[in-house]
């Protein structure tokens, strides 16, 4: 076991001085690292102590195992890997991918060959100003949080001073101006826009009857409609704060009508094994959420059209009581939701385009495209009292803005 001394300077700064044993060489020779680790200067000789220690137990198992962590002698890419070695265990798998894509694509490109001492906070800024030209700033910044992830464990574990990524400048972009989530007003426009019926250009084409002889089909026109699934995923989405894989792990037994909850245990996302569930992103993510009355008649009346579809099919039925599904069933795809959603809005803001006078009498306005994970974040619990928004700074009562919602958005616009 590593071995500590207490170390106090003439300026009173304690440090701690850190042996660890590596076991012994051929000759019998003890084979030992020394470390030295400055612990909170603030706190009690005891808390100083248990600090030091957590430190010299951590360092003793990674030295252990094959690391040797000096950064003037490590590589940028060798300790980035070890690094993501270090905390594989403790992220979702789609964060994890995420970082491996991050590093392989952008940072280890650009570092490799470097020690990890000698990246200091300049060499950084020149990689964010390499990005500009091929990546958005949201991107940018996403490979500046890995980094800056990297040098705050490389801080941690003794092996520099200072983060070369704090204070580091990102580079001057003109700022992206699109919406990311809908105000209030949009919002409501949204879920209007569901009940809408839009017509479809189909272009013509050949197809081949019961007895297998080809035929053309010339172009033709049809009416759709968004399917009531749909409109209970983003109704959940936008009044319940959900994530998508939250919202796609739902099943019927996770609804309480009685109590108007939604019990969130679950959700789904990539994992080792392909896409399956999982749990929830965090540990306050698992909860119980209370939606809307006004909402209830949507759901019973999706739950009626589920049970329908599900007696029709009879064994065909593949399904196991998840909410959303695909045509035999089964759970829908986790890209499914994302691919309509885009495709609705495209839809909505042509027919609007096409129609500007009933349009306006109906006052409809083009919806901004925006990420399906917007739709969650105007998300306020629903309340009596005035609560202020993050998309104007305005206030609005929920109590009516539901009832308003429910009023407009019941109606269909042919």
């Amino acid at each position: 076991m590593a071995s500590l001394k207490r170390v106090e300077h003439k300026s009173g700064r304690v440090v701690y001085r850190i042996v660890v044993c590596l076991g012994y060489d051929k000759q019998g020779n003890k084979l030992v690292k020394n470390l030295t680790y400055s612990v909170n200067q603030s706190a009690t000789p005891k808390q100083q102590e248990k600090e030091a220690l957590k430190y010299a137990l951590d360092m003793e198992d990674k030295i252990k195992y094959g690391y040797d962590f000096d950064a003037e002698k490590m590589s940028f890419e060798d300790f980035a890997d070890k690094w993501l070695e270090s905390i594989k265990s403790d992220i979702a798998y789609g964060t994890y991918t995420s970082y491996v894509y991050s590093l392989e694509k952008c940072i280890v490109p650009y570092f490799k060959g470097y020690k990890v001492a000698n990246i200091k906070t300049p060499l950084v800024e020149m990689f964010y100003k390499s990005m500009v030209d091929d990546y958005s700033i949201g991107t940018i910044r996403k490979h500046k949080s890995v980094l800056s992830c990297i040098f705050t464990t490389a801080k941690r574990w003794n092996m520099i001073e200072n983060n070369p990524c704090q204070g580091a400048r990102l580079p001057k972009k003109s700022q992206e101006t699109g919406l990311k989530y809908f105000t209030p007003e949009q919002s409501l426009v949204f879920m209007k826009s569901l009940n809408m019926s839009y017509d479809v250009t189909y272009k013509g084409h050949q197809r081949i009857d019961d007895t297998g002889k080809p035929y053309q089909v010339e172009d033709y026109v049809e009416s759709c409609k968004v399917a009531t699934q749909y409109k209970v995923f983003f109704a959940l989405s936008l009044f319940c704060g959900f994530r998508k894989g939250e919202t796609l792990a739902l099943h019927w037994n996770d609804i309480d009508f009685q109590k108007r909850e939604i019990s969130i245990t679950k959700s789904m996302g990539a994992t080792e094994h392909g896409v399956d569930y999982k749990t929830t992103k965090t540990a306050t993510s698992t909860r119980t959420v209370p939606f809307p009355e006004k909402i209830a008649p949507l759901l019973k009346e999706y739950f009626s059209e589920y049970n329908l579809y599900r007696f029709r099919l009879g064994t065909a039925w593949k399904g196991d009581g998840n909410l959303f599904i695909q045509n035999d069933g089964k759970q829908m795809s986790i890209s499914t939701p994302y691919q309509y959603f885009i495709k609705h809005l495209n839809r909505y803001n042509q027919w609007v385009k096409d129609n500007t006078a009933k349009a306006k009498i109906e006052g409809l306005e083009e919806l901004p495209v925006i990420p399906l994970h917007g739709l969650r974040h105007p998300y306020v619990k629903p309340t009596t009292k005035k609560l202020s928004l993050p998309t104007r700074g305005r206030t609005l009562d929920f109590t009516g803005f539901f009832c308003f919602f429910f009023t407009f958005s019941r109606k269909e616009v042919a």
